[in-house]
């Protein structure tokens, strides 16, 4: 492939990892994505010379004049998008960047408009990073780091061969090169470019990372939730029950696969019901005490006595941005460890930032949960303070028939805890989980659900339980979280989804404390729906994204400091760490073809039959490789058919330098009646049309290769041709 031709195609490969950057990073209007791809389609094909396309483009040239107006016209358009329309600076920067890029590839003659577009892609695909850090951009960045570096090369390589004849005409230079892109530049730039990543790797361990782009604050939209403000309606969690979208990460260090079941994340909690909506009038925060760097604890008991405390548990989270400032862990935390300025705390254990957060943020979490003492077994009398009872026995103006049915449940039981667990198995076994419930409407929706259609999803569920428990006398509140289910077995974490969204009881048991319940049935606690077909690769992508957050977005001046206190120490600990980081990072993998392992030893077929098709396509991908060797590409173009495509291309450009001289050459005729009609109307341009032509329709039509003296003679006759004047 000549040089020339080469400069063109990674131009427009550098353009499209730019703009495939934005549109993955910001909310671009369709008709701007549509407008933009559309031209680097058209410059990709008149790069290939398509017939169709040049023809098409030929009709619709415009001057350098109306190019400028409309360069004019993009800049007006920046300024009225941004104070009118999009309202922000950033937003319409990026749409005056691309109707920038759009004309530059409709206006791709001379060398300059190809260093503009080499600005404008710059500029995109730092935009690009500003906007993000998730990981699809990592390939976009190669691609263009790539391209960039092909590009540098190609430009200086054709400048070499343009300078020259351009200085004598005085008038900007077109890319003209009569080199090929030969193996040994292929592996010139090739090794250019992995020596440029590995410097950008070196630069990016010297330099540790900011929490977030510095147009990332603020940009864009957190994730909706529901169900997690001071005041709840009832019904307001069911409808974002559908939404797939993933709302955090959570990693167990102390637990294994074979322990994974039903976990719960605990938001806010709930006191007050007024038939219709639940309040938290228990929300005053206080700001937590930090025991040591980035580690903040709660101090003092959630309930007027002791609670006896299980296990501790610890967790590893990665929150996304969300609309709410709560953060979420398992009942009931003790300790927070995150890079966060401040912590805050309310009476009943939630947890919160001062603001929500724009970004993605991780932290890890100790919890205990509270066990049933035994004393708690034991049929004796309770007494409560008066404010704990105001809070936590207060009820709201019901039917009789729901204090009526929570006697009648827990009539036979002699405990507070086994009234509790009673209520706990009637609801859940007489009453149908359905999303597809519009109670919120009712009048009553508490008494429609119990008494009439005894379906609804967990918001119901929980409701009823606490005011039932209310109803004689057991101290109760509705919580608000997450109950994960979805256990990614090539990371070892919980994959939690707004579908995820649950509500829950915690009930008082006087020497056990606060004690969480459920009444939702089995049914309704996990996701919406079947898992897709192609839910084992989510999995592993989901891995991968998940490693690449910890590594390398997350990578902060405490991981800079350990890394530079382990090369001073010794090569062998950083040996050891770089191990770990590639095992940890391969880890998806090896956990997949673990399990294809297990799978086919026990003789289950779904994984069989992935772990086959994962082999095949591999073994695809390597026999594809040993026949085409696309390694080999770059020698192809050379020999006859680099020769012919040189040529082709140099009697192209002929042809276009004629048109812009008046004499334009029809599609059907021939090119030897074509020197006919030169030689009549422009005589002196008549000799070295004839000598181009001819060798063009020697190695075009007769199949005869040139020789490089042939092509450079070619070459010298071409720039003679360009300097001829037509009177």
């Amino acid at each position: 492939m000549p040089c020339d031709q080469a400069l063109r195609l990674t131009s427009i490969v550098l353009a499209s990892a730019s703009f495939v950057g934005l549109v993955l990073g910001a909310s671009l209007p369709g008709w701007l994505i549509f407008l933009t791809a559309s031209a680097l389609l058209v410059a990709l094909s008149r790069t290939g010379n398509v017939t169709a396309i040049t023809s098409v483009v030929r009709l619709v040239t415009l001057s350098p004049t109306t190019w400028n107006v409309l360069v004019l016209s993009g800049f007006l358009g920046f300024w009225i998008d941004s104070l009118w329309i999009s309202g922000d600076l950033l937003t319409s920067g990026i749409h005056f960047l691309l109707v920038l890029m759009i004309i530059k590839l409709f206006n791709l003659q001379h060398r300059r408009d190809y260093v503009h577009l080499f600005a404008i892609s710059l500029v995109a695909i730092l935009a690009a990073a500003s906007l993000t850090s998730e990981l699809w951009y990592f390939p976009i960045f190669l691609a263009y780091m790539l391209a960039g570096v092909w590009t540098l090369l190609l430009f200086q390589l054709t400048k070499d061969a343009a300078v020259p004849s351009a200085a004598m005409r005085r008038e900007p230079e077109p890319l003209e090169s009569n080199r090929d892109v030969t193996p040994k530049m292929f592996w010139m730039a090739n090794g250019l470019a992995a020596a440029t990543f590995g410097l950008t790797l070196v630069i990016f361990f010297v330099i540790p990372r900011v929490s977030a782009g510095f147009y990332q604050k603020g940009y864009g939209e957190n994730i909706r939730t529901s169900g997690f403000s001071n005041t709840v309606d009832l019904g307001s969690i069911g409808p974002i029950k559908r939404d797939r979208s993933v709302v955090m990460r959570v990693e167990l260090p102390d637990r294994q696969a074979h322990e994974v079941g039903r976990f719960y994340l605990r938001g806010l909690a709930f006191d007050r019901y007024d038939g219709r909506s639940w309040a938290n009038q228990l929300s005053h925060r206080r700001s937590l005490s930090e025991d040591s760097p980035e580690t903040f604890t709660l101090r003092g008991s959630q309930s007027h006595k002791p609670p006896h405390h299980g296990p501790a548990l610890r967790q590893h989270i990665q929150l996304e941005p969300l609309d709410t400032p709560v953060l979420f862990a398992a009942p009931f935390a003790e300790s927070i460890n995150g890079r966060f300025p401040a912590i805050q705390a309310d009476v009943t254990g939630a947890l919160y930032l001062p603001f929500p957060s724009s970004t993605r943020i991780e932290y890890s979490a100790v919890s205990r949960s509270n066990t049933v003492a035994p004393a708690d077994l034991q049929p004796r009398p309770a007494a409560y303070p008066e404010l704990f009872i105001r809070h936590f026995l207060q009820m709201p103006v019901q039917s009789e028939r729901i204090a009526a049915l929570a006697r009648d449940v827990a009539e036979s039981k002699q405990t507070i805890y086994e009234k509790a667990v009673a209520i706990q198995d009637h609801l859940s076994s007489h009453y149908r989980y359905s999303l597809d419930a519009p109670l919120a409407a009712q009048a009553h929706p508490l008494e429609e659900f119990l008494f009439d259609r005894k379906t609804g999803y967990c918001e119901h569920y929980a409701t009823a339980m606490v005011v039932m428990l209310r109803a004689i006398g057991i101290p109760a509140r509705l919580v608000t979280g997450f109950l994960a289910t979805e256990w990614n077995e090539y990371g070892n974490y919980y994959v939690v989804r707004q579908q995820d969204a649950h509500a829950w009881v915690e009930v008082h048991l006087p020497h056990s404390g606060w004690v969480m319940m459920d009444p939702t049935p089995a049914d309704g606690d996990s996701a919406v729906g079947t898992l897709p077909a192609w839910h084992t690769v989510q999995s592993m992508l989901d891995s991968v994204r998940l490693r690449w957050n910890r590594f390398f977005v997350q990578y902060s001046a405490t991981d800079q400091l350990a890394v530079m206190r382990d090369l001073q120490t010794g090569s062998a600990s950083v040996r050891l760490r770089t191990l770990d980081s590639l095992a940890a990072l391969l880890r998806p993998l090896t956990a997949a073809f673990e399990t294809g392992i297990d799978s086919m030893t026990s003789g289950d077929l779904p994984h069989v039959v992935k772990v086959v098709g994962i082999l095949l396509a591999g073994c695809g991908v390597v026999a594809w490789l040993v026949w085409a060797r696309p390694w080999n590409w770059p020698r192809r173009s050379t020999g006859a058919a680099g020769d012919e495509q040189a040529i082709v291309q140099l009697y192209r450009r002929m042809l276009r330098q004629l048109e812009r001289r008046g004499i334009h050459k029809p599609a059907a005729m021939p090119p030897l009646q074509f020197i006919r009609i030169i030689q009549a109307q422009w005589s002196t341009a008549g000799t070295a049309v004839a000598s181009i032509t001819e060798l063009y329709c020697r190695a075009r039509f007769g199949g005869v290769p040139l020789t490089r003296e042939e092509l450079h003679r070619a070459q010298e006759t071409f720039h003679q041709l360009t300097s001829l004047s037509r009177s």
